[in-house]
């Protein structure tokens, strides 16, 4: 961490999202992820630790060299100088970053779904976004139909984090890594009982957020649903994107309904295709605000009628843990 305070950079707030294809991912999953959550909390907790014993030791060796070279008055004693320095250096330790070497938010079960297109709905700008995530979704479950589309959020600040999260899940079932090919899968399915198929990963950098925190607030959600507006723009540059969307935002804040608002960045290398960009909006439940959501992206700039509701895959989401 603390080489983006030394080059004067924001540490990079990155959002991975890890698509499953699940029976019933909730009960399925728990014990995974409750033994990443207690790893993941031991290991910051004992980061903390080092950091406290590095700060007390280094304060306790910069009082001696101070006695050594009398600097220090006759009546004072290293401990005491230790300990007035102690605070000092936690508190530079913080600066630099330090003490939040371990900064993971996570992991959120969530379960995705694209809407029917009831009448309301299919009368809307919405219905060519719903209609297109409907047919990727279709394709995803070819092989095993009555699965349901999951999808695992990891928050993670810095690359740092990410490599360790990495080594976490090294232990997973192959169907959850995604390690396995597409007759391999079906064959571990069948062999195991384990129903969980990890179906993709994605990796996004913050460009820009409003409102409250992807996960703020407790699980599960009550009321509320989190739609996935997935986009590409082909020919435009990200730079014209960025700042599009970025004034959409801007405009969409005033809306009573919306709560949270981001707009994600893939990592710029070929991926998966329509998926360069993500767009995460939180709303209360139920059509209504759905619809309310679409009129305002299309009043608020043609960017979201042709991007987002034209070109765009959207789901909607209810976090489950």
């Amino acid at each position: 961490m603390d080489i983006y305070r030394a080059l004067e950079l924001d540490v990079p707030i990155l959002h991975l999202c890890v698509r499953l294809l699940a029976r019933d991912a909730e009960s399925e999953l728990l014990p995974w992820l409750a033994a990443l959550r207690e790893r993941c909390a031991a290991l910051a907790a004992r980061l903390q630790e080092w950091t406290e014993e590095r700060c007390g030791r280094y304060a306790e060796e910069a009082a001696l060299r101070l006695q050594r070279r009398d600097l220090l008055a006759t009546t004072a004693q290293p401990a005491q100088v230790a300990a007035a320095l102690l605070p000092e250096l936690r508190h530079f330790a913080r600066r630099l970053g330090s003490a939040d070497l371990f900064a993971l938010d996570g992991p959120a079960l969530v379960a995705s779904a694209v809407p029917e297109l009831k009448p309301a709905l299919a009368a809307s700008d919405l219905a060519a976004a719903l209609r297109r995530a409907r047919g990727r979704l279709e394709r995803w479950r070819d092989r095993r139909p009555e699965l349901q589309l999951y999808e695992l959020w990891f928050l993670l600040r810095g690359a740092f984090t990410f490599d360790l999260l990495n080594q976490f899940i090294a232990d997973w079932p192959p169907s959850l890594r995604g390690d396995l090919s597409p007759g391999e899968e079906q064959e571990s399915l069948i062999t195991s009982g384990a129903s969980p198929v990890a179906d993709g990963a994605l990796l996004y950098h913050l460009v820009y957020q409003l409102g409250d925190d992807l996960l703020a607030g407790a699980a599960p959600e009550l009321g509320t649903q989190t739609l996935a507006l997935f986009f590409s723009t082909h020919e435009v540059s990200y730079s014209t994107v960025k700042y599009e969307v970025m004034a959409l935002l801007e405009q969409l804040a005033e809306q009573p309904f919306l709560s949270h608002a981001s707009f994600w960045q893939r990592d710029p290398w070929p991926g998966e295709g329509e998926a360069a960009f993500l767009l995460r909006l939180r709303l209360p439940a139920g059509e209504v605000p759905l619809l309310q959501m679409a009129e305002a992206l299309t009043a608020a700039s043609p960017v979201g009628r042709q991007w987002l509701l034209r070109q765009g895959l959207l789901f909607t989401g209810r976090r489950l843990l």
